[in-house]
């Protein structure tokens, strides 16, 4: 059976939604861009950089003082191993985290944070709390948690890709 070819109309949907989808990552990629700029000029003052920040940030949350492994936090973050090594690196050279033999598996190692990377974090964490508040101020918090399951939807598809 043959397949009906498009309509004009059909044609005109799709380029419309091919526009939305568009704009939408457009401001999307906008948006990362500003707020990563946002971040540095906010981290600057614990001298620390976005990337630095999502590593620390992620590492102080609740039951995790033993540490994750490189792989828990690439996947986690969502990057590349190599270049959160390269990350890694620069902040064990600066005393925030330290790498050590992981109880479960003795052939990998745990990623925690020191006393220096808890301090750090705190410090940083205050900076970017006004940072997030003061983005996100004209936002209800049920805007928040809808926006936050977009994103977690986007993720998810992409993630099929």
């Amino acid at each position: 059976m043959a397949q009906a070819k498009p309509t004009g109309s059909d044609i005109e949907l799709d380029h419309e939604e091919a526009e939305l989808a568009h704009k939408f990552f457009f401001r999307l990629y906008q948006t990362i861009n500003l707020t990563l700029r946002a971040a540095s000029k906010t981290l600057t003052d614990v001298g620390m950089s976005p990337q630095q920040w999502s590593i620390l940030d992620s590492l102080s949350r609740p039951g995790l003082q033993e540490g994750m492994t490189v792989n828990g936090l690439v996947d986690y973050l969502m990057v590349s191993r190599q270049s959160l090594n390269g990350v890694l690196k620069r902040m064990e050279e600066q005393g925030y985290i330290e790498r050590v033999v992981n109880p479960d598996d003795l052939r990998s190692r745990m990623v925690r944070l020191t006393d220096e990377g808890k301090a750090v974090w705190r410090q940083a964490f205050m900076n970017t709390r006004k940072l997030y508040t003061e983005s996100l101020q004209h936002m209800t918090d049920d805007q928040k948690r809808a926006a936050i399951a977009t994103f977690e939807r986007i993720q998810k598809n992409v993630k099929k890709l």
